[in-house]
Order: structure tokens, then C-alpha cells, then sequence
């Protein structure tokens, strides 16, 4: 094994650090449920991982790691330690994956680059050893326009191999167990690197209000859920669609560019005053110069307009619904990526949930949270078989999807199905419970607040980012489109 320079290179440049030695229960971090066949328990600094079975024992941690991250599994001192060891990364169904059999000392790397010898890596390293750290960083891929991965591992602190050119995503989660039968017993688990992108939790809310029949009663349904919000710790809330207004473009004070103007300020203003208020997004109809709007013709344009407002009750910048649908309303044409309150979000209106390059361009860029609010009809059904067509909303993105229609079914939704998180569902309005008083049928229970507690980290993105990163043409044709971040 070679020195331990790179080591001490990679460790000095952290600024994030997560240590667990099992002294309390795992934390959301932790996917390790046992599956028949194979136990992992735990107590202060011991956690054992047990494998009876033929097949894979795999733990997997979902700290969103990025480029610069370095894991170190610190083996309990005197405990057995047989069969394979893996361990590595994985983002969606891309890989780069380390075996270590504790019997041989022989230890290979894998990826999932079928185009390219596997395993990529192999030698045979000293059997006595107390660490095992992996580390990722930034390595470039010969004739591509994007980066790529290389991994080196150290026992001990020493490098014993290093892959670089690796063709893998840039954010994944962390994994390891036992291929087969084996078994092994840890001291610590630690993961040091970079700071974050994203904060790792964000309380997102969402006011399902109904359309009234004048922008002021709307108004007065929006400050009492921002109230609402505030009183459950909301940091960001989503509004229906034109939920300053209520879409009424049949109304004559709908399209009464003054009335607008004074029930948003009222709006603002109330904000203001709610302690601990959260960036809330609205929205309403705008007017802004035809020449801004490709073939125009008119000297105004009249769009459909959302904003977040800030807690101080100062407007963010404008965002226009991307493709409009609504009579006397066209459309910003421009994808909608904003970061507010350290997350970047997606955004999309109604009609945009029919158009996957809303939200997939949004998550290239950076978003995990793609917020679409509508006003699309009256909700009617079996609730459960509502619900049901919810529970995959992020899935195709890997991202969390918070949806908020003014005619009912409003829900937060989790990127994917897993062992952690077998109910994607994170929260939706009473009146999809069995709270409601004509369950199973839906009725609508008038203006209701849902929210929940996300954790960020979760989230990878990783089939949009595996489109952007699918050859030359396409990455220098999506890069083109995906929008810069705008900050609220």
C-alpha cells in the first residue's frame, strides 16, 4: 500500500462531519432494516452485521454525497470478520461498488460502466487492519463535456487503490454490507466532506384554498393560512394557482390590474406581521411589455404570474407559468428555478404537470423540490385510489413533489418507494383521511392546511442528471436549457 498523503488531503478539506458510534438509534440517515436471513444490531460503540443467507445484506445511507466525501468504517477491535465486504455508492441504477473478502485480502472495484473491463480495480491488501475509509472526488471523463468520479480506498490511512474516469453521478447515496454470508462488527461509521448543497430538513406546507368569489376574500383565506403555517413551524407554502385572485377569468375584478395590485399589498403587509411566517407562493394574473414575449404583437401581455412572498412581506422576482391553457392568459415559456430559503424549487402551474421538462430541466440544475400549484376542476372519487395515483408523483425525478389544487387533492409526496419510506405519502389535507365524514367518497372540507417535515438529503435527482449526462449532443443540448438559479 502507497502513503497516506491523499488521505490527510482529502480529511483536511472537510467541512461537513457525521460521526455515529451507536450510542443512540440511527438516525434518518440509516436504511438498515434487516431483511430474513441477516441481522444488524447495535449498541454503544458496536454495531454488528450478521448474514446468514445467499444473499446480499445491503445497508445503504442517504446523507445526499457529493464530490469531496470520504467514509470511514472503523472495525471493532478483537470482533470476527468473515466473508465479502462491499461498499461504495450507488445513485439510482449506477454504482461504484468495492469488494473486500475478509478471508483473502483480495479487493476489486467495480462500476457500472459495462462499456469499460470490470472489475476496474483489483489487488490483494494486508488482512489486519482497524480502518476502511473510501473517498470520492472530481475526476474527468476524456472526451465528454462533463465530470466524472474517482474513487480511492486507504486501510489504515494507506492507499490501497484508486480508480479514476468513472462515468457516475455527481450527488449518490452511501453503501455497505455483506455479500453473502459473513459477518462483521463496526466501532464507528463516520462520513466527512464539503459543506451541503441544500439544508438537510425544510418544513414545506401547503394551503389548499378554494376559490372565492372576490381577490379579497381570497386574500383573506391566504393571510389566515399563512397564519396557520406559521403557527406549524412552515418554512415554505404552496397556494393554488392565481390563489391571490382565485382563478375566475369569467370575473370582471379578476383582470382589475388595481384591485390586484392593492389586495397583494394588503397581503404583503399581513405577512409581515405574522411572526415566523413562511416564504409563501402565490399568484395571480401580470402584465408585463409585449416586446419581453417572443412574436408578440400586443403591447402587453397579460400572463399567469406567481411569486413567493418573503416573511418580511417583500415580493420575490416573477415567475410565469410555462405552458398556459387559460382563456385571456399566454404563457412565460421560461422554466422556473428558484432558491428559497436555501432549497432550490422547481416551479410549474397546473397545466405544466402534463410537460416532464418542466421539472426535469429544474432538477438538472439543482432543484429537489418541484412545487406545482393548480386550480384544475373539483376533486371526486374513492379517496383511497386518489391517493394511490399519488404515490409515484416524484418518482421519475427523484425528487419531492408538493402538489396543491384548489379543488382538493393536495399532497407532499417523497421521491421513491424504500425500505425506510414504504409510504411515500408525506401529507395531504384532511379531507383525503379517514378524518373526512364521507369517507371513502371525497368531498371537499373547505380551506385546509397540510404540511411536512422533509429531510432534503434523500433526494438525488439522479435519472434527470442521468439524461443531462447521457453523451455530448444531449448534455450540450439540455445545458442550453436549464435555467440559472434566481435567489428569493
Amino acid at each position: 500500500m502507497t502513503g497516506n498523503s491523499g488521505y490527510n488531503k482529502c480529511m483536511a478539506n472537510e467541512s461537513y462531519r457525521r460521526i455515529w458510534d451507536f450510542s443512540e438509534p440511527l438516525d434518518d440517515t440509516w436504511e438498515a432494516i434487516p431483511e430474513k436471513g441477516w441481522t444488524f444490531e447495535a449498541r454503544p460503540g458496536y454495531a454488528r452485521l450478521n448474514n446468514l443467507s445467499e444473499t446480499d445484506a445491503p445497508i445503504y445511507l442517504r446523507p445526499c454525497s457529493i464530490y469531496g466525501d470520504c467514509v470511514k468504517m472503523h472495525f471493532a477491535p478483537g470482533a470476527e470478520r468473515k466473508g465479502v465486504l462491499f461498499f461504495g455508492f450507488i445513485g439510482g441504477f449506477e454504482f461504484i461498488t468495492s469488494e473486500f473478502d475478509f478471508s483473502t485480502g483480495k479487493l476489486r472495484i467495480l462500476t457500472h460502466e459495462f462499456h469499460k473491463v470490470q472489475p476496474r480495480f483489483e489487488t490483494t491488501v494486508p488482512r489486519a487492519f482497524s480502518t476502511i475509509s473510501f473517498c470520492r472526488s472530481r475526476s474527468d471523463l476524456p472526451g465528454l463535456p462533463y465530470e466524472g468520479s474517482c474513487l480511492e480506498i486507504f486501510f489504515d490511512g494507506h492507499s490501497a487503490g484508486r480508480v479514476e474516469h468513472i462515468d457516475f453521478l455527481p450527488e449518490s447515496l452511501v453503501t455497505f454490507g455483506l455479500k453473502g454470508p459473513g459477518t462483521f462488527a463496526l466501532s464507528s461509521f463516520s462520513i466527512f466532506g464539503p459543506k451541503r448543497p441544500r439544508p438537510e430538513y425544510i418544513t414545506v406546507g401547503i394551503w389548499q384554498q378554494s376559490i372565492k368569489k372576490t381577490t379579497a376574500q381570497n386574500v383573506d383565506s391566504l393571510i389566515e393560512g399563512v397564519r396557520q403555517a406559521a403557527d406549524a413551524g412552515v418554512q415554505i407554502l404552496v397556494t393554488p394557482e392565481t390563489s391571490l385572485t382565485g382563478l375566475r377569468p369569467s370575473d370582471n375584478d379578476f383582470w382589475d390590474r388595481d384591485i390586484t395590485r392593492e389586495q397583494l399589498q394588503r397581503f404583503q403587509k399581513a405577512v409581515a406581521s405574522i411572526r415566523n411566517a413562511p416564504y409563501t407562493l402565490v399568484g395571480f394574473p401580470a402584465w408585463i411589455p409585449g416586446h419581453n414575449v417572443e412574436g408578440a404583437t400586443a403591447n402587453e401581455v397579460a400572463i399567469n404570474c406567481h411569486i413567493f412572498v418573503r416573511p418580511d412581506g417583500s415580493p420575490g422576482p416573477m415567475m410565469a407559468k410555462v405552458h398556459s391553457c387559460e382563456h385571456g392568459l399566454w404563457h412565460g415559456k421560461n422554466y422556473n428555478l428558484q432558491r428559497v430559503c436555501g432549497v432550490e424549487a422547481a416551479v410549474g402551474v397546473c397545466h405544466d404537470g402534463h410537460y416532464q421538462d418542466v421539472w426535469a430541466v429544474g432538477v438538472m440544475a439543482g432543484a429537489r423540490l418541484c412545487l406545482h400549484p393548480a386550480a384544475g376542476g373539483n376533486l371526486s372519487g374513492k379517496i383511497p385510489d386518489i391517493l394511490n395515483s399519488f404515490r409515484t408523483l416524484g418518482e421519475n425525478l427523484d425528487s419531492f413533489w408538493v402538489r396543491v389544487n384548489a379543488g382538493g387533492g393536495s399532497a407532499i409526496v417523497y421521491p421513491c418507494k424504500n425500505r425506510k419510506h414504504p409510504e411515500t405519502i408525506l401529507a395531504v389535507a384532511r379531507d383525503l383521511t379517514e378524518d373526512s365524514p364521507t369517507w371513502p367518497e371525497y368531498s371537499n372540507l373547505g380551506d385546509l392546511l397540510a404540511f411536512a417535515r422533509i429531510r432534503l438529503w434523500d433526494a438525488t435527482g439522479s435519472y434527470p442528471m442521468r439524461t443531462l449526462r447521457s453523451g455530448r449532443q444531449r448534455y450540450e443540448a439540455w445545458k442550453k436549457l436549464m435555467p440559472e438559479i434566481i435567489e428569493v
